[in-house]
């Protein structure tokens, strides 16, 4: 047994009595140190394995940056990546990843079943047969698709799990499970301690088909400059939060540009091969992160239809996001940052924008309110049409100018309680609800015995769309426990209550 001290802590390795009997004679204390001649201890990592003591310390980083070594020595330089899945909130959510920072020299650490290790955790389900934890799907594209799924007849991931080798130029969509399993620690995170693959690393892009790629470059930059050496022969570039086109007339980009930031995927695709492609970097700019939509809840899909949204500076004014709605349900949202935006459209087909009942919900983040105003306007049917770039008729697009004219066609809303967000939630969540005419209103939280935990609101309101916020607490404003809460809300007129989970 060793027993390492270090500053408020200690950590106990258990080791082969064998083992320890060998670090008498210069040779190895396995699998934890490495002993020389000159008594130089340097922890173990090398193709057979990776010491657990490497990057698992408590306190300041090593001089390499990475989290602290448990050891008199820290281990070879190296670089370290963590990657968390936020927890689900009952709805579906793809993750666009990548990996920058690879273990390559250990042998099979970047195996699917070594590398994802974490996310294809198992357990017994009320049958005692297993079924998968955390992960859905892992989907990559390579000239063809490939996934990563759980198979019900044989109760075992699908076999790519034990080929596929992870590299950093391939980019990945991750879908977790719909619904948490409370007995189960989440957000599950990622963790790879390896080393940050070369820049200048040259891969592949193939002609007239979608690429997959993972970005490793550490600084950010514009598409542009990213594929300055193809650009010309760059059809389009899509991210999960942005995506440009070449347009069919005049031969330029069009669409809502962004950043390429370290660990993204983006989506590409060129008219022709380029064997010995590598990321360009002359010009590096600040990341552009996307603020997350808070105000409206609805499922991601894997692909989605880009809407590309331009408002004037006076509309912008006090205007905080807005949704998308398809036939009542939300279908995407954007937080306004820019005159342009994209309202990524998680929906089956164009056709459902073009032909389907649609309404923008507008929410307003009024200095004077306390709490988000909201409006919405519903076009007319039609009033979209699918436009097409060089990308073809499998990659349709949207345009929508909202003008002044548009903004005083705002339509009363319908009586309605939508689902919470986030939920499962710690330890406070957001509620909304539209009313259609001005009057009194109650919205009451409730346990699942059917007694008043708290009343948020008992108010005359005003018509439209509105949210309040609950924070954990009961009446006495003391944090109430873990489980199952209903919230009612209530008018002279309807009644409508829905389900939520707190999860602590």
């Amino acid at each position: 047994m060793l027993v390492l001290f270090g500053f408020g802590w200690a950590h106990t390795i258990y080791v082969d009595q064998n083992s320890a009997n060998e670090e008498q004679d210069g040779s190895e204390l396995y699998p934890y140190h490495e002993v020389t001649a000159a008594n130089n201890y340097n922890l173990h990592w090398d193709a057979d394995l990776v010491s657990p003591c490497i990057d698992t310390g408590i306190g300041e980083n090593d001089p390499d940056g990475t989290p602290p070594d448990i050891g008199a020595k820290p281990a070879v330089q190296h670089r370290y990546w963590e990657y968390s899945f936020e927890n689900q909130h009952d709805v579906d959510k793809w993750y666009w990843v990548s990996y920058p920072v690879l273990n390559t020299v250990t042998n099979n650490a970047l195996i699917a079943s070594e590398f994802f290790e974490e996310l294809l955790q198992v357990h017994p389900d009320s049958y005692n047969n297993d079924t998968p934890t955390y992960l859905d799907t892992i989907r990559w594209v390579n000239q063809d698709q490939y996934s990563i799924h759980w198979l019900e007849n044989s109760n075992e991931w699908s076999n790519l799990v034990g080929n596929h080798t992870v590299s950093s130029p391939q980019g990945y969509k991750i879908k977790l499970q719909l619904r948490l399993n409370p007995n189960f620690a989440w957000p599950v995170t990622l963790i790879e301690s390896g080393f940050k693959t070369p820049s200048n690393t040259q891969f592949p892009i193939y002609g007239e088909v979608e690429n997959w790629l993972g970005y490793f470059r550490e600084e950010s930059h514009y598409p542009e400059d990213a594929f300055a050496d193809i650009w010309d022969d760059l059809i389009s570039v899509t991210a999960k939060n942005w995506s440009i086109a070449r347009d069919e007339n005049t031969g330029l980009m069009i669409g809502k540009k962004g950043t390429l930031n370290y660990g993204d995927m983006v989506i590409v695709r060129t008219n022709n091969d380029h064997n010995t492609f590598q990321w360009g970097g002359n010009n590096p700019v600040p990341p552009e992160l996307k603020s997350e939509v808070k105000g409206f809840v609805y499922d991601e899909k894997p692909d989605y239809i880009p809407l590309y949204v331009s408002l004037s500076d006076s509309l912008m004014q006090d205007l905080d996001e807005i949704g998308l709605y398809v036939d009542g349900v939300c279908k995407g949202a954007v937080v306004v940052e820019d005159n342009l935006e994209q309202i990524s459209a998680y929906v089956d087909s164009a056709a459902e924008l073009s032909e389907g009942n649609v309404e923008f919900v507008f929410c307003y983040n009024d200095s004077k309110s306390m709490e988000p105003q909201m409006k919405s306007i519903d076009l007319p049917v039609g009033r979209l049409k699918a436009k097409y770039s060089q990308a073809g008729t499998q990659y349709p697009y949207f345009e929508l100018k909202f003008s002044q004219a548009d903004m005083q066609n705002v339509i009363p809303p319908e009586f309605s309680l939508r689902q919470n967000y986030p939920n499962p939630f710690n330890p406070s969540t957001t509620i909304a609800y539209s009313l259609p005419t001005y009057g009194k209103v109650r919205l009451d939280i409730y346990n699942i015995k059917g007694q008043l935990v708290k009343t948020l609101l008992d108010q005359d309101m005003e018509a439209g769309l509105h949210s309040a916020v609950w924070d954990g607490k009961d009446m006495n404003n003391k944090a109430v426990a873990s489980g199952i809460y209903f919230y009612r809300l209530s008018s002279p007129q309807m009644t409508q209550t829905k389900r939520m989970l707190l999860m602590k």
